[in-house]
């Protein structure tokens, strides 16, 4: 049984779509907006007042046929939508409950979600093939790989076509809230090769579309057993580091600047390539007492003392608090952002300091088409022989939110500004400086995995005996104290109002009346 309802815009136009109860309301949005020749991303539908759920299909909406809509421009401004993705059986591994959850704007494209998920990048560490599957035509043997397109199934609505993975999740309905969206796969008589060249051709913008594409000549010619789903970056071998890390540092040492010297810490710059190594490396060896430096010096209690300017400009904050801001339009949003590309793409290499858990230092330059998986191999190439090839380790950094100007930690965030650490992902698709955002200094911190072994956790010297022969000891420069006079500490104090003295400088008697006070009666 059919209906229609009349959708309305700001000017009286209007414009009927006809409908059935499992029409989706965003389909109805779609035609309206077609039909009065707006765009439907930038718009939405009310009734009576209340603007709808666009997620919802017509039956469960609530509206009844000829229902009277009113078409409102939406705000601008995305806002963020917690997806969850739940995981075939196939891909479960290592997923709590089979599901990955993160948060996005509600301007991301399905397409997009399924990359950040496979990629580790959002909602876990571990790498999935979800968007760039193949199966062999037969079931023994190899053969021509066909390509295994995903299925996304939300709420009642299915997604397989390249169109589909192409909408927003706002486009869905999905403006706020959560989402689940229900993963499987699907075989098509589409050859690997040619479905690569589509998903070229329809996201241009998604995120390293080439390495996907050059790894499908040599998956292709990669035998098949028992039908099993192929994945591309489990059949590459492991690089090696040798070659890997020279191949990343080679074309950077003519252009490397020589990184300028901490004021607190004073160490020799790395001059030499140590044995087995493609970089440069500094080595710090580990504290020789237990007392933390930091504990050893002295400090003076005024100092903790808040000044008149102090309490001033904490007011000013407060202030500048409690007035409204204004959302930044998509200009400013995209303004903002291609800056903060341009200034990454700026970034030619960035100093790493590893700290490892015997609290010994290891320093490197990584440069910029340096990735994670570099970062772990040059870590694992510094510990000693028992535990470079047995054991398994993680390297965490600060936020790219909780950082200051210069280093401090990765990127990433999946929008989840209170994490203490973040893991760098251990694969050759995040790059440091360009996916992270590391830039300048940055400290990162090594801990052992939970499936290290007890020895690992208790050993207190990790690193090869040649880099712990060439290790030096970080020495702290103290700066030089600084004499406060008797007319700062009066200046400092919080509450002072200074003396009595007037502008001449003279005296006036407790009680007294100012010369500027004429009173009547007085000449």
């Amino acid at each position: 049984m059919s209906s229609h309802v009349v959708v309305l815009d700001s000017t009286a136009r209007r414009a009927t779509v006809k409908t059935t109860p499992g029409k989706h309301l965003t389909d109805i949005l779609q035609e309206a907006c077609t039909k009065l020749g707006v765009d439907p991303s930038q718009h939405g539908l009310k009734y009576k007042g209340k603007e709808l759920d666009m997620s919802l299909v017509f039956r469960l909406s609530g509206l009844a046929s000829g229902a009277k809509l009113e078409l409102v421009q939406s705000s601008r401004s995305p806002s963020v939508v917690t997806v969850a993705l739940q995981l075939p059986e196939s891909e479960a591994r290592g997923a709590p409950n089979g599901r990955l959850m993160d948060k996005f704007p509600s301007t991301t494209t399905i397409w997009f979600i399924l990359r950040k998920f496979e990629a580790g990048v959002a909602g876990g560490t571990s790498t999935r093939n979800l968007t760039g599957r193949g199966v062999p035509s037969g079931n023994e043997g190899a053969g021509r790989l066909y390509y295994e397109t995903p299925v996304v199934q939300v709420l009642q609505r299915e997604l397989s076509s390249f169109a589909d993975f192409q909408k927003s999740l706002a486009q869905l309905g999905f403006n706020s809230g959560n989402v689940l969206l229900r993963l499987s796969f699907r075989r098509t008589e589409e050859p690997l090769e040619e479905a690569m060249v589509k998903i070229q051709e329809y996201f241009q913008t998604s995120e390293d579309p080439a390495p996907k594409q050059e790894e499908v000549p040599a998956s292709a010619e990669t035998p098949l057993e028992n039908g099993v789903a192929v994945e591309q970056r489990d059949s590459e071998p492991e690089p090696n580091l040798g070659s890997t890390s020279a191949a990343a540092s080679a074309p950077e040492q003519p252009t490397a600047p020589a990184p300028a010297p901490e004021p607190t810490i004073s160490a020799s710059d790395p001059s030499e390539v140590p044995a087995g190594f493609s970089r440069p490396v500094t080595v710090f060896s580990p504290p020789s007492g237990d007392t933390p430096q930091s504990a050893q010096t002295t400090y003076n209690e005024a100092d903790y003392i808040p000044s008149l300017d102090h309490a001033q400009a904490h007011q000013r904050r407060l202030n500048a608090a409690s007035r409204p801001q204004r959302l930044p339009t998509d200009a400013e949003i995209a303004a903002k952002a291609a800056a903060e590309e341009e200034k990454r793409a700026a970034i030619a290499d960035v100093e790493v300091k590893v700290r490892l858990p015997d609290q010994s230092q290891v320093v490197a330059k990584f440069g910029r088409e340096d990735t994670g998986r570099t970062l772990y191999d040059f870590v694992r190439n510094c510990l000693a022989a028992p535990f470079a090839s047995t054991e398994r380790f993680v390297i965490t950094s600060l936020p790219a939110g909780s950082r200051g100007g210069g280093g401090g930690g990765g990127g990433g965030g999946g929008g989840n500004a209170r994490k203490i650490q973040e893991v760098i992902p251990d694969s050759d698709q995040t790059h440091l400086i360009r996916d992270l955002g590391l830039a300048g200094r940055v400290l990162v911190n090594f801990s052992w995995d939970e499936s290290a072994s007890q020895a690992a956790h208790a050993s207190r010297e990790l690193l090869k005996p040649e880099l712990r022969t060439r290790a030096q000891e970080i020495k702290v420069e103290q700066p030089p104290e600084v004499k406060e006079t008797a007319e700062d500490a009066r200046g400092r104090a919080l509450g002072t109002t200074g003396n009595t003295e007037t502008k001449t400088g003279e005296k006036r008697k407790p009680g007294g009346i100012p010369k500027w006070l004429k009173l009547p009666g007085k000449k």
